[in-house]
């Protein structure tokens, strides 16, 4: 079969290859992939960024993705075969503590899948049976990969409580910005999205489709434009998805006195801050990391009744131009590239 591995240490070095299809073990399944999302940590990987040096190649990336189960291994419900399944990401040993307090994503002993071990960006994966979700009939397996960042978004937003009329301001027009902003929204916040330059070719017209407030900050002041569009005060909540240094350090400055930072982005570079300010402002600086099995089935309801446009947000490539869709989306010139098979 074809896959998209990343075959060495040094940035870039990935490229679609033919691999042996998998075999199911016990207590595993053979998945059919109907199409795989590239996501932002899919695209460190493959730049071999700070903080990604355990990826160990040879390794088939790609997490985010739907497909139909053609076979089960020794141990596995046969009823599986035939069906519509996503699978978690983050795999958690289901044993210690966190995983039976249903965080499986902070499990000491969490793997994710395409960057621990072989991935979906292939014709064919294989999977645990444990960590199997099955997808509704008026799912479209097409849109079933958005299932992992919606949940995500989904995730973050129940680290922080939003009320109807509440001021929240996003950074980074990226496909976790975007739907925490939605989210934001379907919970009766005023919602204002903020870009740079390179986003308003494809990432801020997606935003305002989505009938979101958006505005450019490159060679703005941050504080002005937030300012300016919720009047008098400054925000509520600043929800960090850019994955930029210099956006997290501003948005100290961009909520009002008890605020609240949310931290959703992952970053290649450290961040330093003088605290004071913000210890004087008492704001409360929140982090969220991936998703739960709650999470997942949540986001998997919210797609099926579909609450928001997600098709705004996937832009489909065949598996054999994966390299094209990766530097498009480094580009920033992608929503939610998904590699369809």
């Amino acid at each position: 079969m074809q896959a998209f591995v990343k075959f060495g240490k040094e940035p870039g070095q990935a490229a679609v290859a033919e691999v042996p299809r998998p075999v199911p073990g016990h207590g595993e399944v053979l998945i059919k992939v109907a199409g795989c999302g590239i996501c932002g940590s899919d695209l460190h990987a493959y730049n071999s960024d700070p903080g990604y040096e355990w990826v160990t190649p040879p390794v088939i990336l790609g997490h985010e993705f739907a497909g139909v189960v053609m076979e089960t291994g020794p141990g596995v419900d046969s009823r599986w075969v035939g069906g519509h399944v996503t699978v978690m990401a983050i795999q958690g040993c289901l044993r210690c503590p966190a995983c039976l307090a249903g965080n499986s994503h902070l499990c000491p002993e969490r793997k994710v899948i395409g960057l621990h071990f072989d991935g979906a960006m292939a014709g064919y994966v294989v999977s645990k049976a444990d960590q199997l979700l099955p997808l509704p009939s008026n799912l479209d397996l097409s849109l079933a990969p958005l299932v992992e960042p919606v949940s995500v978004a989904l995730h973050a937003l129940r680290r922080v409580v939003i009320r109807p009329g509440d001021k929240v301001a996003v950074s980074g027009p990226g496909p976790i910005g975007l739907l925490c902003a939605s989210l934001a929204k379907l919970h009766g916040a005023q919602v204002l999205l903020l870009g740079m330059n390179r986003d308003a070719k494809v990432r801020l017209p997606a935003a305002q489709r989505l009938g979101l407030d958006t505005a450019i900050v490159e060679g703005e002041s941050s504080e002005e434009v937030v300012r300016s569009h919720f009047g008098p005060g400054m925000a509520d909540l600043f929800i960090e998805a850019s994955g930029s240094a210099a956006a997290l350090k501003t948005s100290l400055g961009l909520v009002h006195r008890g605020g609240v930072i949310l931290v959703v982005a992952l970053y290649n570079q450290e961040v330093t801050w003088f605290p004071s300010p913000a210890v004087r402002d008492e704001l409360s600086l929140l982090f969220s990391y991936a998703s739960t099995r709650q999470d997942y089935l949540q986001a998997i309801n919210l797609m099926a009744e579909q609450a928001i446009d997600f098709s705004v947000l996937a832009q489909n490539f065949p598996l054999d131009k994966a390299e094209e869709a990766f530097q498009e989306a480094l580009g920033g010139q992608l929503l939610k590239p998904v590699l369809v098979l």
